[in-house]
């Protein structure tokens, strides 16, 4: 099986290949049970469309605007070292001679599933006995999701930090059907050398074909492709010639993988503290939001377990700036700004597993209508942003007088937080509803219904909370007080 050109991506219209998707006009729809393989196929096959096409960005702009045609595929396809991507050698370097390996279930490669019993497995919201077999076909997007998604640490002792860094978070466009998905989100490679410029000695080929052998990855040294699908481990997937219905796919297949075995690299990529104290320098991934600091560049990851994506979305789009860092938008989302010519409403998609040290507590899977013209109305969403920030801040105000009341911190910091914690999930639909409109209504029309909902909604639980302590009579008239500063904040 070659992944450039045979049938092995799941759709609902049974196995496709990438050549299907991206030279057809019916709307394949990927059949994977969970989102987080499911965002990591999409990763996967735009990086694979990135291989085949190599497109400049006027080259994009044609197959956005005219399509691509079977003919057009092959002969690109002709121009690609496809053995490099056949089933049993793609993302698969050889374990060194000597070399300690570790195994584990193909359980490890779904985030969220616990195989261990560490103190912070908070992440239980999928039972280990969902996952336990898979078809060879799937094995390819498990362990890209492992190299490009999984926090190392979740790994311990035999974890390694791959180029993007533990637990980062991912911004894609999502297109119409799959086919455009997939084209917005292949790189221009005249537009990532210009952004990224690598040294002119820069390795492309794949690290699979060529392992890295020294102590530091340094990331002008790292191509476009080799830099796509890089790898923290060499790795292999011990088939068996057993029958089994895939518990990743759904599909029924000949042969089975139960299991996994890895050895991490000995170098260090500029996504560590090792590669940036060392000058590495972090690898411009594509669709990768990135933290700009003193000290170095970070990739933005989800703060903790109550994090909802909506509240750095300004960041996602735009970029922020404060005093001590700078927030920069994935390059996937700045070349669809600045260089595609497309007119069609689109979407953001942003996903990612929300990491607890070595286990993942919780996992990020958004979507967000966006307008046309993303330049245009860019300060229009940071409107929607900032009255749910604002009206988060109000409603902790509020609630920071029942402080003072005596009571203990914890039983009153417990409250608070609660509360705060279920605005900011509540706030995640009504941004997402709210954006429909940034198209379609006046930037202070639009702040007007945003700060209208968003502060109902905060009146509504801070008023639920009130019901809860109205016998408890310190605590219900320090709340009183509180409601005076919540209501205040309309005038």
């Amino acid at each position: 099986m070659n992944l450039l050109k045979d049938p092995f991506i799941s759709t609902t219209d049974g196995k496709v290949s990438l050549k299907d998707i991206l030279t057809s006009n019916k709307d394949y729809q990927l059949q994977y049970f969970f989102d987080e393989t499911q965002l990591a196929m999409l990763q996967m096959l735009s990086s694979l469309s990135t291989v085949v096409l190599k497109p400049t960005i006027s080259d994009l702009n044609d197959y956005l605007a005219n399509g691509l045609s079977p003919g057009q595929y092959d002969a690109l396809l002709e121009k690609v070292d496809s053995q490099w991507f056949e089933g049993e050698r793609f993302m698969r370097s050889a374990f060194p001679s000597k070399a300690k390996i570790a195994d584990g279930p193909i359980t490890k490669l779904v985030s969220g599933i616990e195989c261990g019993g560490s103190a912070n497995a908070l992440g239980l919201f999928s039972e280990s006995s969902e996952v336990s077999i898979c078809c060879t076909d799937c094995t390819h997007v498990l362990n890209y999701n492992l190299h490009m998604n999984i926090k190392g640490e979740c790994f311990g002792p035999t974890g390694a930090t791959g180029i993007r860094g533990g637990g980062s978070i991912s911004t894609l466009i999502s297109g119409e059907n799959l086919k455009s998905t997939i084209l917005l989100n292949t790189v221009c490679i005249d537009y990532f050398n210009e952004q990224a410029q690598p040294d002119d000695d820069a390795e492309s080929r794949f690290m699979w074909d060529i392992p890295p052998i020294s102590d530091i990855y340094s990331a002008p040294k790292i191509g476009l492709e080799r830099g796509l699908f890089a790898l923290a481990y060499h790795i292999d997937f011990p088939v068996i010639d057993t029958p089994c219905t895939c518990d990743i796919c759904g599909n029924t297949a000949d042969q089975s993988v139960t299991t996994f075995q890895r050895v991490k690299y000995s170098g260090s990529y500029g996504s560590t503290k090792k590669g940036r104290d060392n000058g590495a320098g972090w690898w411009l991934h594509p669709y990768t939001p990135r933290n700009v600091k003193e000290d170095g560049i970070y990739a933005v990851c989800a703060r903790d377990q109550y994090w909802q994506s909506w509240q750095e979305l300004t960041s996602y789009v735009i970029g922020k700036e404060t005093d001590k860092t700078s927030v920069k938008p994935a390059f996937i989302i700045n070349q669809f700004q600045n260089k595609l010519g497309v007119d069609l409403c689109l979407s953001l998609l942003v996903g990612g597993n929300i990491a607890d040290q070595g286990s993942i507590a919780g996992r990020v899977y958004d979507l967000y209508s966006m307008p046309s013209s993303l330049s245009k109305n860019n300060s229009r969403i940071s409107l929607v942003i900032n009255a749910g920030l604002t009206q988060k801040e109000k409603l902790s105000l509020a609630f920071n007088k029942i402080f003072g009341v005596g009571y203990d911190k914890n039983f009153v910091g417990g409250i608070k937080n609660q509360a705060i914690q279920k605005f900011t999930s509540n706030a995640q639909q009504i941004v997402q509803q709210i954006l429909l409109d940034v198209n379609r209504k006046e930037a202070t029309q639009l702040r007007k219904e945003a700060i209208e909902a968003l502060n109902k909604e905060a009146k509504s639980i801070f008023k639920s909370v009130q019901r809860k302590y109205q016998h408890d009579l310190p605590l219900f008239k320090a709340l009183v007080k509180g409601e005076f500063i919540l209501y205040k904040a309309d005038s």
